[in-house]
């Protein structure tokens, strides 16, 4: 299937960006002397589930870009022998600010895209002004987390495991479309199910993972959420303010207590009523004005 399935038409811009050899797709909206945010999605989206997001923050002052990753929707997908780990990830996140002219972005990432907003911010507090995380968590914390509680954990060991199979780039369409599905099903709240925003979510996932190419990058930006990150980043706090958005688990209760050990500044942890891991496809205008109302405590 063609990249273009996943060029929507909207209050948005699409263009490209050529940066670290590879050429990455970027949806934005908004004035560029505003505040850049850059939008990262999970192991099983891309740059479209914050289509309905773009708009209103840029109505609330920000230059909003939304990134397909490498690998993904229409950024160029490289060999898998290329590879994707988190230090490629974070490059290409912060190699993107500079492109866009701005000095610093806040980053809003789900799942592995949470994973690389984190290490982001670990790595480069310089180019980091704040974080999002949407049910999300640093690598190292995730692991340590799996490590000390492996049955509450094992959804994340399963994950993990499947996505290093040999064969987790190669499923057939039929598989691919129905684990898109449970995935979706299992992120997002009961009342989210049979709604118009999710029969479009499901389609749009099942198309973008149809593209030539993309499964073997999905796979890859999969293993992220439990990377293993340069020694350096082990004990380096996060000292950028941080915003987690996560559904009232006890897995998500566990992993902000380790967080809040990470952080050495302001960190808030809210759950968006009705919405599970994925609140920005499940209620993007509820998402959208959180976020700006929380960057704008900031200021």
């Amino acid at each position: 299937m063609s990249p273009s399935t996943v060029e929507l038409a909207g209050p948005f811009t699409h263009r490209f960006v050529h940066l670290r050899g590879v050429r990455l797709h970027v949806a934005a909206a908004g004035d560029v002397k505003d505040p850049l945010v850059i939008l990262l999605h999970d192991a099983f989206g891309g740059w479209f589930d914050y289509r309905d997001v773009l708009a209103p923050l840029a109505a609330a002052g920000f230059h909003v870009v939304a990134l397909d990753a490498r690998g993904y929707g229409m950024s160029d997908k490289p060999p898998a022998g290329a590879g994707l780990d988190v230090l490629t990830a974070v490059g290409d996140v912060t190699a993107l600010i500079r492109v866009l002219g701005h000095d610093d972005a806040v980053l809003v990432g789900a799942d592995s895209g949470g994973a690389v907003a984190w290490c982001a911010a670990t790595a480069h507090p310089g180019q980091v002004r704040a974080l999002v995380s949407v049910a999300a968590a640093h690598p190292v914390d995730m692991r340590r987390a799996m490590a000390a509680r492996p049955v509450r954990f094992l959804p994340a060991h399963l994950r993990a495991g499947l996505a290093r199979l040999p064969g987790a780039h190669r499923l057939p369409d039929r598989l691919a479309a129905w684990l898109q599905r449970r995935i979706l099903d299992r992120w997002t709240a009961p009342q989210f199910h049979g709604t118009a925003l999710y029969d479009a979510a499901l389609d749009l996932r099942v198309r973008a993972m149809r593209i030539a190419s993309a499964l073997p990058g999905a796979a890859r930006y999969a293993r992220l959420t439990t990377s293993v990150v340069p020694p350096k980043w082990l004990g380096t706090p996060v000292t950028v303010p941080v915003l987690a958005l996560q559904p009232d688990r006890p897995t998500f209760r566990h992993l902000a207590r380790r967080a809040r050990k990470r952080c050495t500044a302001r960190m808030n942890v809210r759950e968006l009523p009705g919405t599970a891991r994925l609140p920005h496809v499940e209620a993007p205008g509820t998402f959208a004005a959180a976020v700006a109302a929380w960057l704008n405590e900031l200021d």
